[in-house]
């Protein structure tokens, strides 16, 4: 299986391919890598069979009281709940006040390719941003000549009953019409799904009584910071850390809401201020944002102030 990568640079392009700037990533001691998700998914859930977990698949959960836990074919008795559902969290929605998830004004098209990306001139190394009207792209390394890509536009609506819908070229290729030819004939080139893009207004706690929730399930928020999967992951460090000194009190549940609210609340609010600065569409603002891009190290700062986040440094001035 593919191991993870470390990109060399992140490059920011048009929508016709034109280079606006770039930075430089993994310097010194710093570590930026990117991987299949899969892989990631399969480290965790081999590590937690070897810590004598169990995963009961193909069983939806009917009901849950305190420590019971009823799905279709087995019961069990658990004394904490984490609530790790997604966005149309079950727990949520009977445990927790909370309105259903919103549509953002988003679409999402993706591709897999074995491939690199026209304009690439790093061996397929790179992060690659396009910036269009209305839309932008993303592409890079997920492994051995392995490249993901998103692709988000702008859209007024999402009547789909399924979330993730398989996608056509036609359709593909009319959205982002305006796009380099070579670029979207290269994205087009393999299966192609389309999802909308929603989210959750934030809670005011995380937890109740002896249910927490945790990633999206607690906070979906739009995804133009990247930090979904990496919000989850703090979720569950900080939670266990809080636990393994406190135990589950009350002092604990607040521990764990005072610092993961505040850190979901911030990336929640620059997740949104980046979809306005990802999809401006009137040409005079398109050339400002692009000269600032140009000039100034803006995305370098946002992504490194992002990812300079120290949760252990957090956790010791608490506990």
């Amino acid at each position: 299986m593919n191991s993870p990568l470390k990109p060399s640079k992140v490059v920011f392009r048009d929508h016709k391919g034109k280079k606006i700037s770039s930075y430089k990533l993994n310097r010194g001691d710093e570590k930026y890598l990117t991987l299949n998700r899969k892989r990631l998914v399969g480290v965790l859930y081999d590590k937690y069979l070897e810590l004598g977990g169990e995963v009961v698949f193909n069983n939806n959960i009917e009901d849950f009281k305190n420590n019971d836990i009823t799905p279709k074919d087995k019961s069990f008795d658990a004394e904490l709940i984490f609530g790790c559902d997604g966005i149309n969290s079950l727990l949520r929605t009977k445990k927790f006040k909370s309105i259903p998830p919103i549509f953002s004004g988003f679409t999402a098209w993706r591709s897999i390719k074995e491939s690199s990306y026209p304009f690439e001139k790093n061996n397929g190394e790179d992060i690659n941003f396009y910036l269009g009207p209305n839309s932008h792209i993303v592409t890079y390394p997920i492994g051995e000549r392995t490249y993901s890509a998103t692709c988000i536009i702008k859209s007024s609506d999402w009547t789909e009953e399924s979330w993730i819908l398989k996608g056509f070229k036609g359709e593909f290729k009319s959205d982002f019409k305006d796009w380099n030819d070579d670029l979207l004939s290269y994205l087009s080139d393999s299966e192609l799904y389309k999802w909308g893009i929603f989210q959750r207004p934030l809670l005011e706690s995380f937890s109740t009584n002896n249910l927490f929730l945790l990633g999206d399930s607690a906070h979906a928020m739009v995804p133009f910071l990247g930090q979904g999967s990496c919000l989850a992951i703090e979720d569950s460090y900080c939670l266990a850390e809080i636990l393994e000194k406190k135990e589950l009190t009350d002092e604990a549940k607040k521990i764990f809401d005072d610092l993961r609210l505040s850190r979901c609340r911030n990336i929640y609010k620059r997740s949104l201020r980046q979809a306005k600065l990802n999809h401006i569409s009137n040409p005079l603002l398109i050339f400002l944002r692009n000269k600032l891009l140009s000039y100034l190290p803006l995305a370098n700062f946002m992504v490194r102030d992002i990812h300079s986040y120290d949760l252990d440094a957090e956790l010791k001035k608490i506990i």
